[in-house]
């Protein structure tokens, strides 16, 4: 077994067949195929069944998916470690990252990174949910996973470190006649238009309470996080979002307004039970470390 035939077969895996993993590997596929066959052979057990619609893992093969692609972590890890002697700590740490904690922690937690390790490099990929971040680090793809969810345990695999709690908050268009200086009751809503994203989500889970409490009705449903603030703005409705997006609200002229009894979730960085490379451990220490508020929404100063 060597790094070529891993990286091989977990090009074939990540494209969903030969054909397509040679072209992103720029080998031909003939060489492809003789490499993930020798690496069969070598493990004396088949890592891919040959389907139609392009490849399926074994049982076996998704077995060794989240080592190969650990190994081969580890030895990128072993190469930046090796050539930042004397020097700052280098390297790419890959990230698991849900939509509102993207907005925060993550922008004040890499702009600390940034600062003091201008050398690491953050890949961040898109988990719509918990669930989806939880798998991203299973399977190794993602070493660390920030994810902001309702209270509830993760697998056991999982470790999580507690960074703090946000609160869902409402947001309304700069001409609003809804009050921001108490939180609102049901009797405030009647009449207003929300933008919810679908079911399924923490914000979506408040919007429906909201809407069973009062008269407030969806008007737009939206998958995508990024569009909403814009549709508040422009004067389409009102939006329940978490308070990682106050600031920025606010700063972009969004009134946000509190509510009675918010639903809260937890913001955690969550990894596996397993050593992590020199980057993704500078980057766990520093948000271990940081005094982060208790609601992480407004994060103008984290300390160590």
């Amino acid at each position: 077994m060597d790094t070529r035939q891993l990286t091989y077969f977990l090009g074939v895996v990540t494209h969903g067949g030969f054909g397509r993993a040679a072209t992103h590997l720029h080998v031909s596929q003939p060489a492809l195929s003789q490499a993930v066959a020798a690496l069969e052979k070598d493990l004396g057990v088949p890592l891919l069944h040959r389907v139609p619609s392009g490849v399926r893992l074994t049982d076996a093969g998704a077995t060794l998916v989240p080592m190969a692609r650990q190994v081969l972590r580890d030895l990128d890890a072993a190469r930046a470690a090796t050539q930042s002697i004397g020097t700052d700590h280098t390297g790419r740490i890959d990230l698991a990252l849900m939509p509102s904690q993207s907005i925060e922690p993550f922008t004040s937690l890499t702009a600390r990174l940034s600062e003091r390790h201008p050398g690491i490099t953050v890949n961040a990929r898109a988990a719509f949910g918990r669930d989806d971040a939880v798998a991203l680090v299973l399977s190794g793809a993602c070493e660390l996973g920030l994810v902001g969810a309702l209270a509830a345990p993760y697998p056991p695999a999982i470790t999580a470190h507690r960074l703090g709690q946000q609160h869902m908050v409402l947001l309304a268009p700069p001409d609003t006649s809804l009050p921001s200086d108490r939180p609102l009751t049901p009797g405030d809503l009647d009449g207003q238009r929300l933008i919810a994203s679908p079911p399924g989500s923490v914000m979506r889970a408040m919007a429906d309470q909201l809407c069973a409490e009062s008269g407030l009705t969806i008007a737009v449903e939206v998958e995508h996080r990024s569009a909403i603030l814009p549709l508040v703005l422009a004067g389409v409705g009102v939006a329940v979002l978490s308070s990682a997006w106050a600031d920025l609200a606010r700063r972009a002229g969004a009134v946000v307004c509190q509510l009675q009894s918010p639903l809260r979730v937890e913001v955690d960085l969550i990894c596996r039970h397993t050593a992590l490379t020199p980057a993704a451990q500078v980057l766990l220490d520093l948000a271990v470390d940081l005094d982060w508020p208790a609601d992480i929404s407004n994060l103008d100063d984290p300390h160590p």
